[in-house]
Order: C-alpha cells, then sequence, then structure tokens
C-alpha cells in the first residue's frame, strides 16, 4: 500500500528568508543619505514606500519564534537549545573584532573588545540577540500563561491589550505630546510572540489580495502623507515605526497571507515550475 506523501508547507521558510532579507534592505536606508535627504520626486516616493514595507524585518523573526515555540515547555533539553545561538553570536562577535581591529583599525584594547562582546555592541545590531536571549528563556513561562488563558475571546482580548500598551505610543506620543502610558512599549516582542503563537493555535486566514492590498495601502501613508503636506523637509515618518500601529498590522497581515503557503498550491508550483525552465 503506498503512503500518500507528505506535504511540506514552506510558507514558513518562505516568511524566513523574506525577513532576512527585509532586515537587510532595511538597514541599508538606514546608512545612506536618505534619512536627511529633502523628499521630493518619484525616487523618494518609491524609497519612502519600501522603507516601511522592509521594517517588518523584526516583527516576522518574532512572530515566526511565537509559532514556532508555542508548544515548547520546561526542560534541559530545551535550554541546551540556546547554547547553538549564543555559540554563534560569539563566533561572529571575535570575527567582527578582528575585523574592526585588524582592517578597519579601530583601537581598543582587548579587555575593552571583551567587554564590547559581553554588552553586544562589538557587533552593531547585536540588540537583536541580546533581546532573543530573552525571549528564548522567558519562552517556557510565556507558554505556562498563554495556555492557562481559558479561550479564544480572552486571549483576543489580551493580545489587544498588548498591542494597545507596545504599539499605541508610538501613535499618540510624538512632537511634544504625552497622551497614553508608554512604560511598556519595549515589551512589543511579548506581542508579537502571542501573535504568533494565537496564529499556530486558531490557523486564521485572510483574503490574500485584499491583504496585500492593505499592506501596499499602509506603506503609502509616509510618502503621501510628504508629498502632500510637507515641503523642503525629509521624509516625516507619520506612520510610526514597526512596532507601531501600522508596522504591527503590515506584519501581520503578510504572515497570514503566506504562513500557509505551499509547494503543492497550483501558483506555487507554477512559479517553482517558471525559475526550474529558466535554470535550466
Amino acid at each position: 500500500m503506498n503512503k500518500t506523501p507528505e506535504i511540506r508547507l514552506t510558507g514558513l521558510d518562505l516568511i524566513r528568508s523574506c525577513a532576512i532579507l527585509f532586515v537587510i534592505a532595511g538597514h541599508f536606508s538606514l546608512n545612506t543619505g536618505f534619512q536627511q535627504a529633502i523628499f521630493e520626486g518619484p525616487s523618494m516616493f518609491i524609497q519612502g514606500t519600501m522603507k516601511f514595507f522592509f521594517g517588518m524585518g523584526v516583527p516576522l523573526f518574532l512572530l515566526l519564534t511565537g509559532y514556532l515555540n508555542s508548544k515548547k515547555e520546561l526542560s534541559s533539553r530545551y535550554y541546551r537549545g540556546g547554547f547553538r545561538v549564543a555559540a554563534s553570536y560569539l563566533l561572529f562577535s571575535i570575527i567582527t573584532v578582528l575585523f574592526r581591529k585588524y582592517a578597519l583599525g579601530t583601537e581598543y584594547s582587548w579587555l575593552e573588545w571583551g567587554h564590547k562582546i559581553l554588552s553586544f555592541s562589538a557587533i552593531p545590531y547585536g540588540w537583536y540577540i541580546e533581546m532573543w536571549i530573552g525571549l528564548f528563556l522567558l519562552t517556557p513561562f510565556l507558554n505556562i500563561l498563554y495556555r492557562h488563558i481559558p479561550n479564544q475571546k480572552q486571549k483576543l482580548v489580551l493580545l489587544g491589550t498588548l498591542f494597545l500598551i507596545t504599539a499605541l505610543p508610538d501613535w499618540t506620543n510624538r512632537y511634544g505630546l504625552h497622551l497614553v502610558p508608554e512604560f511598556w512599549v519595549n515589551c512589543f516582542p511579548l506581542f508579537f510572540y502571542f501573535a504568533g503563537a494565537y496564529i499556530r493555535e486558531y490557523q486564521p486566514s485572510i483574503s490574500k489580495i485584499w491583504g496585500g492590498v492593505a499592506i501596499f495601502g499602509f506603506c503609502l501613508l509616509n510618502p503621501l502623507f510628504n508629498t502632500f503636506f510637507v515641503k523642503n523637509h525629509s521624509m516625516i515618518q507619520i506612520a510610526g515605526d514597526p512596532s507601531g500601529i501600522f508596522g504591527s498590522v503590515i506584519s501581520i497581515l503578510f504572515f497570514l497571507i503566506y504562513y500557509t503557503w505551499n509547494t503543492n498550491c497550483l501558483p506555487a508550483k507554477k512559479m517553482l515550475a517558471g525559475i526550474s525552465k529558466s535554470l535550466s
């Protein structure tokens, strides 16, 4: 008797790949003159649209973490898994230190370099590993909390509460205004983690077309606002940060569009067949 072949869902791999590319592309704009350039013309309009789009890189990684780790339980085996990331961070930190010292001529003592590795500042964007370590250690606790929320309605209410205390201040507290409490905004990883856990449990779906339209519309907020209301100024990011209201929404929409994508669906087959034909 022939066994039914197992269907491999590649949506999560696709999201992970996109997140990596988005992080690279997002940091590219941070290290060019885009931030200081006067916002005018089609080129700046396109760059302003893509900058907000690429900002979802880190939120996508956090959603993936919640989706994949929400079933993890407290055990020595779980904690041993963190050593791989710690070892990778240490390896790349040493490579970075050697490059900065001998190729770029950055002058620090070895003691100072050691302190930079421990403070996650030897690598310019080491903050993410520092955040990830905390999230990794908290995961068993977070999963216990999530599992003991009685029903879907209460989970949605508590997710909404997390969204309000982590995302809303980015919209309301700016330009000297302080309209809502913002002490907990740095807990945005918890919102995305629990959102990923919720998606895994209830497997929600959305219209891919309307989801894509909504993402595109939100990404136009910054360039449209600057085109019509700002003159002779660099781009004002009226839509806020990637962990703000609009950034959180487009990240979740993107995740929902692609997380169930698999190589057996017709569009995917056609795309993969086209890639294979072009390479042959």
